[in-house]
């Protein structure tokens, strides 16, 4: 969702696993453990696009265009637009499964406010893509 297109996924990806061999971190849980990788993974997209910002080279902006609808691509562009902490728990809840208590404890804050992040976030995209489409 930060990098919008394969190659620089692929290098944060390879990146945060490096990170992740590198600091040989024991881990409580395999959960943790994912958790863990999901904010190291965010971290180095914030910094790509930071230094990518610097050099005044935008990155590539284009979702991959495998078998997903012009609906779901437009939904998926209109998700990267929210702010981080809207958009890592949709992320979170939607696309990994996570419920909003594990969010709330990744991200180091209540379940209710997960709860409250996800509901803004579900707004925000119902009013830019419209009332007649079901963001739920």
């Amino acid at each position: 969702m930060y990098m919008k297109n394969i190659q620089d996924t692929e290098d944060a990806v390879h990146n945060a696993f490096l990170k992740a061999i590198e600091t040989r971190k024991q881990f409580e849980s395999e959960n943790h453990e994912k958790a863990w990788l999901i904010r190291v993974a965010s971290n180095i997209c914030k910094n790509m696009l930071k230094a990518a910002c610097r050099k005044n080279e935008p990155l590539n902006d284009n979702i991959p265009d495998s078998n997903i609808s012009n609906e779901a691509k437009e939904l998926l562009s209109e998700l990267s637009k929210l702010p981080d902490k809207l958009k890592i728990p949709v992320y979170l809840f939607y696309y990994d499964g996570y419920s909003s208590e594990e969010i709330g404890q990744m991200l180091h804050i209540s379940s209710s406010a997960v709860r409250t992040r996800l509901q803004k976030a579900r707004e925000q995209l119902r009013n830019v893509l419209g009332d007649e489409r079901s963001v739920e």
